[in-house]
């Protein structure tokens, strides 16, 4: 491949087109025509541009203004649908994220930053639906910081349990209304472990709500991204939760995590209490093949750092 000073994109037009919907695809929606061309790997270009790609590809399925690969035709009402919806959807999502995170900060003192992800940062929101985070945090601290976001999106679950009636049932008894999808730590992130497509388009679709600074140095510490998707350096975020003071518990736990052997053991019974939360769930969800079978989806696609992959 050569070095990044040196590689330059040598697939055509219609093949960059058709990897950028492959990846969407893999996360199971179609991109409106105007998507592709901002979100195109190996850069973005004019939706003029790119309008004759998708018209022409026999890869392609290009009908009411949502693409999709041939084979996929079914995502297309999928994402019509949820464009419809999203509009109506988007302020109220958003405000969860940023009081979520504000929360998180208060009480979490390891947090470097916030992004959200999944629809509620691709604008195709359906009721029901998570409110998905990616979250960065200091070494050694994954867990506690995990297991602070689990507690807290109980809390959330509670306070919204009446306009998350069509969401994904936790353990039978409240809806789940907060997901973090992945616990980013700075020595798995700066650089990244993985350096492919799919993660790349997964940084390129989150918005970074706190600790956007942070956020941007993790993007520069990953100049690898540059090949797949090098627009990614170009967008330009300010905080929507900025710092947040701290509660006793965040303080507590600074103050048990001074010392490497102190933060060692505090990570750790966090993972336990973490793990036995997760085996309640998953035992909640066995009878239910289709949930089982996304459960294993995600934990392909967020190899190695979903959790307990560590």
């Amino acid at each position: 491949m050569g070095s990044l000073e040196t590689w330059t994109l040598t697939s055509s037009l219609e093949e960059r087109v058709v990897t950028t919907l492959r990846i969407a695809n893999r996360w199971g929606y179609g991109l409106a025509g105007d998507d592709v061309a901002s979100l195109l790997y190996g850069g973005p270009m004019k939706a003029a541009d790119v309008a004759p790609a998708l018209a022409s590809s026999r890869a392609i399925v290009f009908r009411d203004g949502i693409a999709t690969l041939s084979g996929q035709g079914d995502l297309i009402e999928k994402a019509l649908s949820r464009r419809r919806s999203n509009d109506g959807l988007a302020g109220l999502y958003f405000g969860i994220a940023e009081d979520f995170a504000r929360d998180l900060l208060r009480h979490s003192p390891f947090v470097r930053s916030i992004a959200v992800c999944g629809s509620t940062a691709s604008g195709g929101l359906e009721a029901g639906d998570d409110v998905d985070f990616n979250i960065f945090a200091e070494d050694g601290a994954k867990y506690i910081v995990y297991l602070m976001a689990i507690l807290l999106g109980v809390k959330y679950s509670l306070l919204h349990r009446r306009r998350f009636r069509r969401g994904t049932p936790l353990l039978g008894i409240v809806r789940k209304v907060t997901c973090v999808n992945v616990v980013f730590t700075e020595s798995h992130s700066r650089p990244f472990v993985r350096q492919d497509e799919f993660l790349a388009f997964e940084l390129l679709r989150s918005i970074p709500i706190a600790g956007t600074r942070d956020f941007t140095r993790t993007l520069e510490s990953n100049p690898w991204l540059r090949i797949h998707f090098p627009q990614i350096f170009t967008r330009v975020f300010a905080d929507r939760v900025g710092p947040q003071p701290r509660s006793f518990l965040a303080k507590v736990q600074r103050r048990i995590a001074v010392s490497p052997r102190g933060r060692r053991l505090l990570d750790g019974a966090c993972r336990g209490i973490a793990a036995m939360i997760h085996r309640v769930v998953r035992l909640s969800r066995e009878r239910d093949p289709e949930a089982m079978a996304r459960l294993a989806f995600l934990r392909r696609v967020k190899f190695p750092y979903d959790v307990f992959q560590d």
